[in-house]
């Protein structure tokens, strides 16, 4: 098993698509349009993403958000 050390700053300030909450999110037609932003995941073009302070708030919102629908 490999063990990858990450840096804590990668793990801040992490911005998620306003419709699945995926972080892979990148720049749509290169900010041509104005800043907006397509999600790899679900293809949702917006302007609006979501900004985590850090990825255990993020998963906790995720956990959150899957018990609330159960």
């Amino acid at each position: 098993m490999v063990m990858m050390k990450s840096n804590p700053k990668d793990l801040e300030n992490i911005e998620v698509c306003s419709n699945c909450f995926s972080p892979r999110i990148v720049p749509y037609m290169g900010y041509e349009t104005g800043k907006r932003f397509i999600c790899q995941d679900c293809e949702h073009i917006s302007v609006v993403t979501i900004l985590f302070e850090n990825l255990d708030s993020l998963v906790k919102f995720l956990r959150e958000k899957r018990d609330s629908e159960n």
